[in-house]
């Protein structure tokens, strides 16, 4: 099964759905988790997702899925807000989430990190730039990132 070509047309059908209820397409995945396939759509809205924001494109999805029958097994659908520590996706997120805290995990070392922590200043060039909290900057090519995603325990965790 190519669960890509599966998720890439998931986003397509996707499109106007959020587009019609004002809601972003963070990720959509299929995967195995304990045995059962999983197709996971995140989403997010300016003022928040509320359930009736899931409850919309669940139903406004499925129909589609069961229509077009993309996926040949049985799975489970979920719809849900990114949460707290929402992932930063593409070049946009690392924009719209200037002055917030992250983490970056990265493929590989930059500056002798794999792992950074700090303030998001944005991204230029493909290039997502940092402040660290002892205030040096840290600059990160987007190539190089593994995951990224708001941090929202940044401060309990540096106190510790």
């Amino acid at each position: 099964m190519d669960t890509r070509a599966i998720t890439d047309r998931i986003r397509e059908i996707l499109r106007p759905v959020l587009d019609r209820n004002g809601l972003e397409l963070v990720d959509v995945t299929l995967r195995t988790e304990m045995g059962r396939w999983i197709l996971r759509v995140t989403i997010d809205h300016e003022g928040g997702v509320t359930v009736d924001h899931c409850a919309a494109v669940s139903r406004d999805l499925g129909v589609h899925l069961d229509v077009e029958d993309l996926i040949p097994v049985k799975y489970y659908l979920e719809v849900s807000s990114p949460g707290l520590d929402r992932p930063l996706k593409e070049e946009k997120d690392f924009e719209r989430f200037a002055g917030r805290q992250v983490l970056i995990r990265t493929h590989r070392s930059v500056d002798g990190r794999r792992k950074i922590a700090g303030k998001l200043e944005g991204i230029e060039d493909g290039v997502v730039s940092v402040v660290l909290e002892d205030g040096a900057k840290i600059r990160v090519p987007v190539e190089d990132i593994s995951t990224a995603r708001l941090d929202y325990d940044f401060n309990a965790r540096t106190k510790r």
